[in-house]
This record gives C-alpha cells, structure tokens and sequence, in this order.
C-alpha cells in the first residue's frame, strides 16, 4: 500500500464497554496509534436482553448532565495541525467526540499555536457564541483558551404538529479560521475529527473507525490507514469528506442500511443496502457492520470508488482477523457399561459455547442427532451393541453452529473400553 506515515490519530478506533469512561484512551495494531475518543458517561454500556439464541448487545443509555472537556490545537513538527486531548499530543483525525440526544457539552479550546485557530460543529445546536467563525467573534487567539457549548436534542412535535428531527447522527467538527474566515488552511492542514450523536438505545460498537476524504489524501495521508477488528466484531464506520472534491466511499465484502444508524431497525425496514456511498465537501455519514458476517476473515479493501483517486492511494484494507481457530466447543465422553447381557455404549456431549448447536453422535452401533441443543445443555445417547460384549473403540461427536454469522462444524472423538456382560 505504500509509504506510510506513523502519526498519532491517522485513524480513529472506539471500544465499548460496560464501564465505559468519560475520556477514553484506545489503540490496536496497525501502522499508526489510534485517537481518543471523548464519550458520554450516558453511553455507559448497557446489556439489552434479547431472545434465547441471540447474543446480547450494548446500547445507548440516557442523556446525562452537562459535561466539561479540553481540546488542545497543536501542530505537527512538519506544519500540519490536529485537535487532540492532551497538549503537544494532536492526532488526525481528532478525537472522536460521542453525544447522547438531550445532553450538552462544554469544550474548552486551548490554542497552543502561533496562528489563530477555532472550532466549528455540525449537526448539533449552538448559540452564536459558539459558531467558531470571525463574523461571531469566536475564535481562539495564539495562546488563548475559549469555551464552546454543544447542545442537543430529541425529536419534538412543534406547535404547528411538524416534526423537529432530533440531533442523531453522524457528524463532525473543523476549524472555521486557519488561512482564510472559511478555515481553508487549517482543514488542509488536518484540523478536523468525528462527532456521533446517539438516540438511548442505538446500537453501540466495539470498534470506530474514522475515514475523511481530504481531497487527494485520506486522514491527510497520501495512502489511506488500514484498520483491523476481529471476526465476529461490531465495527462501526464514520466517513467525511473535505476539500474542493467528491468521493465515493466503498468497502469490499460488507454492506449497510442507508439511514441514519447504517442498520436495518426491523425485517420491514426498507432502508436501501448500500456498499457505496457518494460523499461531497463537509459531507458525513456512518454505519455499523459485523466484521466478516457471512464472508469471513482476512484481508478487506476499502477505498474511494474514483478510479483515479483510488489509484492515486486512496486505498486501504480493513483486516479481519481470527477464523482460524473458530470451533463449536462440546465436552464429550464415551463408556461402555452392560445392561443385564448386553453391552452397550454411552455417549454424552455438553454444549460449551454461547449459541445452540446441532450435535450429531455417531459410534459403530448408530447414529443420534440433536437440533439446537442450548448452550450448558447436553446430547445423550446410550446405544445397544445387540452383543455381549466388544472390543474398545471410538464415538465421534460433530457439532455445528452459527458463530459469527458463519456456519462452524466442529468434529471430537471420545474413547470408551472394551467390556463383556456375562
């Protein structure tokens, strides 16, 4: 993929958990290090109950009070810029900065510049005061700090029985003043990051990925990052687009709902399936998908679908790993034992894992199978040989699953003795 630069935050990587922090510090092995992300102590993970066979997923909690944070301007020893969370530490993208619909954030910016800099939000409500342009007076001089105020909101019905949408979605941030009053140079140079605003009870990932188009470059690389989530994992995707030209984001292998969580809400939801997606200057989008479902491991392109700007490095590879090792894990026994004159052979297989499985248990004597035996449950069968006694041999157990979205069958053999009855 070509010469790559080692810069904190050329991608942007989330992972939830069930004591999720205000201020998250994440990173996975790839050529870069990963951007923090600034998290709601709303989206505190929380498990949701769900029928029996499917596994449980986190969502979205409840807004929370209002919140206070710091963003730090800094620039790169080569000239370029980035927002970051600690000073001297930018990253580009910037910290991906996550809402919940209701809740309002305070960001206080602290320019550690020579140039004057300033921080402008899509997407969410703002006074005036918190615009981030000249015009509003609301930019942060050389050395200077200032605070901006984010809010949002659910959807409302107006008083004229419309509907205001609420502030959901994917969005993102920029600088509004670095080399002209429209924040040309300090988007060029990299001053830009990811917000997500969630409604209580989306979907939340393991993993966020952040992907801006820059003009030529992605994450202000000449040849885009690659990212790496593990088979099975809910990766979630944030995509922008700067700079004077379109794109057109595709990843190989996967697929999304084209509304405004990337997911279907319902077998009737009739959301189009998309895997490309046309994006123009200030343009965001995000979705969600199961890393490998249905295609499994390895190594998964992304880029943008202009022939030209692909082939000029607008590329990477989304890596899913793991697959390999995959199994449907069954504790199985074999004994042999009489029953009056006749020998017969016993055997057991318990279902270790988190999903049903189908366990088929097969010695010289016959065949049993078991559909859909509950994890902790177990297939028992006890089978006549219809003789007074044989010699020592072997059952094989197969168990097959839906692991990850992928069918597994897994093969175990067990021993039982050799036995007389009589």
């Amino acid at each position: 993929m070509g010469e790559r630069r080692h810069r904190l935050g050329t991608m942007t990587e989330k992972t939830s958990d069930v004591t999720r922090r205000l201020l998250s510090r994440r990173a996975f092995a790839t050529t870069a290090a990963a951007a923090a992300a600034i998290t709601p102590f709303a989206v505190a993970s929380q498990a949701t109950a769900e029928p029996a066979g499917k596994t449980t997923r986190k969502t979205a909690g409840e807004p929370g009070e209002v919140r206070r944070i710091t963003l730090y301007v800094d620039k790169f020893p080569d000239g370029q810029m980035g927002y970051g969370l600690e000073p001297g530490k930018p990253t580009i993208p910037g910290p991906l900065i996550e809402m919940i619909e209701g809740e309002t954030l305070e960001i206080e910016l602290v320019n550690n510049t020579d140039v004057t800099a300033s921080l402008h939000v899509h997407g969410v409500d703002y006074e005036t005061s918190s615009d981030g342009t000249r015009m509003n007076d609301s930019v942060v001089q050389p050395g200077g700090r200032y605070v901006y105020t984010w809010r949002t909101h659910a959807p409302i019905t107006r008083a004229d029985g419309t509907i205001a949408p609420g502030s959901a979605g994917y969005w993102h941030y920029h600088d509004h003043v670095v080399g002209t009053d429209h924040g040309t140079g300090g988007i060029l140079l990299g001053l830009y990051g990811p917000l997500v605003v969630r409604r209580t009870g989306d979907t939340l990932p393991d993993k966020t990925f952040t992907v801006v188009f820059n003009d030529m470059k992605t994450n202000n690389l000449t040849t885009a990052p690659d990212f790496t989530a593990k088979l099975g994992e809910r990766v979630e995707f944030i995509v922008i687009a700067h700079g004077n030209l379109f794109h057109t984001f595709h990843i190989h292998g996967h697929r999304w709902a084209d509304n405004r969580t990337g997911t279907l809400t319902n077998p009737d939801d009739q959301s189009r399936i998309i895997d490309t997606k046309t994006t123009g200057p200030a343009e965001s989008f995000g979705f969600q998908i199961i890393a490998g479902e249905y295609v499994g491991p390895g190594m998964w392109m992304y880029h943008c679908h202009v022939q030209n700007h692909s082939d000029s490095g607008m590329a990477g590879v989304f890596k899913v790993t793991g697959g390999a090792s995959e199994k449907v894990p069954l504790t199985v026994t074999a004994t042999s034992r009489c029953v009056g004159s006749s020998a017969y052979v016993a055997v057991t297989a318990v279902n270790d894992g988190d999903v049903p499985a189908t366990i088929t248990l097969t010695t010289p004597y016959g065949t049993k199978t078991v559909a859909d035996v509950a994890p902790g449950k177990q297939a028992y069968q006890s089978f006549n040989t219809r003789a007074g006694q044989i010699g020592a041999g072997k059952a094989t157990v197969t168990g097959t699953s839906l692991i990850n979205g992928k069918e597994v069958t897994t093969s175990y053999e067990a021993a039982y003795n050799a036995i007389s009855c009589g």
